[in-house]
């Protein structure tokens, strides 16, 4: 092979081993980017916050009647997001969650706007006992109501999305939280979930620092000082999903009970069983309910979480199963073989004997009532 030659396969050669050299290289970092978790990606969390967008004008209603603007948050920090009151998957989530940055943060500076999606159903009336369901002690949370013209135009100014369906509690929304400067604009989204959430309270608190020494004049934040289970259960949210039907199961009397899982298993809800369904709902899911029960796990301690458990083995079941259903736990019935309280919703287990319906958490139970020919077999 001539000398000439012999040089340009060399070079080329080497330049071929240089390219896959830093393609490797590439790829690798690459990947390395995709395996970071988003808000690795996003910045750091000595980055400054990024400025997004400005909160577009509205004139909305809020759960008093009051009439509440764009600019009457001007010179707060504000956390927002969009629910409708009905709803039974992601807004109890949000709402929950919206709760516990309350009780983790007490700036009065600090202030919650939660927009309605459901412009004919969600009136000031039902944000009021919306709200006091979920913190009947907070005075920084707004609920504002909606049209349908403003909330198009707030959804778009919001860059998000509704979508309207025929049966509208199955209309879709976002599900972030949306953090505002006390300018008015937009530096932050967040999920309910995870590290997302975790930089929600951290960016929320940055934005309050940046505004210097707390004012002693404003809204008061939630009062927080009473760590009796009862108060827990009325301050954390708890009767946002527990005291709705089709939501949560109720509460009351479910100690020392037996409770059918959606595995269809059956466990009895004793001390360690209430405590895992506080901090791990998931893990075991009661029959005929939702997954939606949101984790407390870092937003109470232990001893709250303690006290809490304390205070439903104490609660007995307030009413009889043949007494009447008050208005606030209507569509609640007492499976009469666990004994348990289930929804008792068209999709529910259930059969007319002596012509009364009986509902019951779980087509096994149903079928020992039939067995059993109606008699108690608890």
């Amino acid at each position: 092979m001539p000398r000439r030659v012999l040089i340009l396969a060399s070079i080329a050669a080497g330049l071929a081993v240089l390219a896959l050299t830093l393609d490797i290289g590439l790829v690798a970092s690459a990947r390395s980017r995709d395996t970071q978790p988003a808000h690795q990606l996003s910045r750091a969390a000595s980055a400054p916050l990024p400025t997004l967008w400005p909160v577009p004008s509205y004139r909305l209603v809020d759960q008093d009647g009051q009439v509440r603007t764009s600019e009457s948050l001007r010179g707060s920090v504000w956390i927002a997001d969009f629910i409708f009151t009905s709803c039974r998957s992601v807004c109890p989530v949000l709402s929950a969650k919206m709760v516990q940055v309350q009780r983790a943060i007490e700036d009065p500076r600090l202030r919650f706007v939660s927009f309605s999606v459901d412009p004919e159903r969600d009136t000031p009336q039902a944000l009021r006992i919306y709200a006091r369901r979920w913190a009947p002690d907070e005075r920084r949370w707004t609920l504002l109501s909606t049209t349908k013209e403003s909330l198009a135009e707030l959804t778009k100014g919001m860059k998000t999305f509704v979508e309207q369906q025929p049966d509208p509690d199955a209309s879709i929304h976002t599900g972030q939280f949306y953090l505002i400067d006390e300018r008015g604009r937009v530096r932050g989204l967040y999920g309910a979930d995870g590290d997302s959430f975790a930089e929600l309270a951290r960016d929320a608190r940055r934005l309050l620092s940046e505004m210097g020494a707390p004012r002693t004049a404003g809204v008061s934040a939630t009062a927080v000082g009473d760590e009796t289970g009862a108060a827990l259960y009325r301050q954390a949210g708890c009767a946002g999903c527990h005291e709705v039907s089709g939501i949560a199961p109720q509460l009351a009397g479910i100690a020392g009970r037996t409770v059918m899982l959606s595995s269809g298993a059956i466990v009895l809800a004793d001390a360690a069983y209430l405590r895992e369904s506080i901090l791990d709902p998931a893990a075991k899911i009661v029959a005929t309910y939702p997954p939606t029960m949101p984790s407390y796990r870092g937003a109470l301690s232990d001893a709250q979480v303690t006290e809490l458990v304390r205070h439903l083995e104490t609660w007995a079941a307030d009413r009889r199963a043949d007494a009447p259903t008050p208005a606030s736990t209507a569509g609640v019935a007492v499976d009469p073989v666990c004994g348990m309280r289930v929804h008792a919703g068209p999709d529910t287990p259930h059969v007319t004997h002596l012509g009364r319906t009986e509902y019951f958490c779980s087509e096994h139970c149903r079928d020992r009532f039939l067995a059993n020919r109606g008699e108690s077999v608890r």
